[in-house]
């Protein structure tokens, strides 16, 4: 089976968000992003977002999300400042399907290409 490393880029600045670090992306339903376009979700109101697992925040999410005493905010790219995405701790969302809790982080799709290089 070939592995999928994935590669996240702010638009504006075309700047690598996650340094190389081996950070997964998840749908709406908790699955690993197999396609850019993949929400995981058939509700045709689906917002497109991924959305990033706590379990190895690069430094510059962390450090938001502290600076927000863990309760929600704006993600700006640290390299231009431009906003990319959101976290809330406080309330749990529900996928559009209502199935699903999505995960409190969230990267906005149209504020980021992400890319897929097989290794």
């Amino acid at each position: 089976m070939l592995l999928k490393m994935m590669e996240v880029k702010c638009k504006h600045c075309r700047k690598d968000l996650f340094d190389n670090e081996c950070i997964l992306l998840f749908t709406s339903h908790h699955e690993v992003k197999k396609n850019p376009m993949d929400v995981g979700c058939g509700a045709s109101d689906s917002e497109f977002c991924s959305y990033v697992s706590m379990d190895k925040l690069p430094k510059w999410i962390e450090h938001a999300i502290n600076q927000e005493s863990w309760t929600k905010g704006r993600l700006h790219c640290p390299n231009c400042n431009n906003r990319i995405g959101t976290f809330n701790f406080i309330n749990e969302l529900k996928c559009n399907c209502n199935k699903f809790i999505t995960l409190p982080i969230k990267i906005t799709n149209s504020k980021v290409d992400i890319l897929f290089h097989s290794k």
